[in-house]
């Protein structure tokens, strides 16, 4: 049995903060999606908590023992987690499946504000199980599996559909209650990304009812925008966003 250790949550805490910020990573990602820009919006005076999801980090089999509801449930138990730290002032951040995971938290608990990055309108089966197939070979090789051995763990992702209708509902949920988020948001995109995320920044964007609300796209990011060229340019602009919200 390959032992593959789970990877931790992170938490910054600033001494003096008044404001704590929820940082929510990617599907097949890590909490090392947003490890950087958790260390500088700390630096900036905010104390961010970064929860890991279930079977993330994990090989892939582990990862398909759990579905997007345990993963929402990871990103609502980090909200708990800063209210019973005693902060009062909470915004959400997040990349991908956890800018859905941002969205779905600002619909349904007081949140200060939000910023969302690269995230989806719409999912389908196909892209789903393409970035598990992704993440399969990635772990596999990662640790020196047999070729053999990561197309046994592959061949499960089909038995994985019904997680994929429900991670697609979450998304159609959280869509269609946009209307619903009253806090300052801020939607961005990499332009060097699928251009439907683009798409899907436009959409969330016009979807938002209020005015406190701000796009950006960035000309040198890929999806994901805390890595890469293009990082720091987003980074400034996310501690602007909190700074001022």
């Amino acid at each position: 049995m390959i032992n593959v250790k789970a990877p931790n949550p992170i938490f910054l805490e600033h001494e003096h903060a008044e404001k704590a910020i929820l940082l929510l990573h990617s599907f097949t990602g890590t909490v090392r999606d947003v490890k950087l820009l958790a260390t500088k919006l700390n630096k900036a005076g905010f104390t961010c908590y970064v929860p890991a999801y279930k079977g993330h980090g994990l090989m892939l089999d582990e990862l398909m023992s759990y579905d997007v509801d345990d993963w929402l449930a990871d990103a609502t138990a980090g909200y708990q987690f800063l209210k019973d730290k005693g902060y009062s002032n909470i915004s959400v951040c997040g990349v991908s499946l956890g800018g859905i995971l941002s969205l779905k938290l600002a619909e349904t608990k007081h949140v200060n504000s939000v910023a969302i990055m690269s995230t989806p309108y719409r999912k389908s089966d196909a892209g789903l199980a393409g970035r598990l197939k992704d993440y399969g070979e990635r772990m596999g090789s990662l640790i020196g599996l047999a070729q053999s051995d990561v197309a046994t763990q592959l061949e499960k992702i089909k038995n994985y559909s019904t997680e994929l209708d429900k991670f697609q509902l979450l998304v159609d949920n959280v869509m269609s209650q946009l209307d619903q988020i009253t806090a300052p948001i801020a939607v961005k995109f990499g332009k060097q990304d699928d251009t439907s995320y683009e798409t899907s920044a436009h959409y969330i964007f016009e979807h938002i009812q209020h005015d406190d609300k701000d796009i950006k796209g960035y000309d040198q990011s890929k999806h994901l925008m805390t890595h890469g060229n293009g990082h720091e340019e987003v980074e400034q602009d996310i501690i602007a966003f909190f700074e001022d919200y």
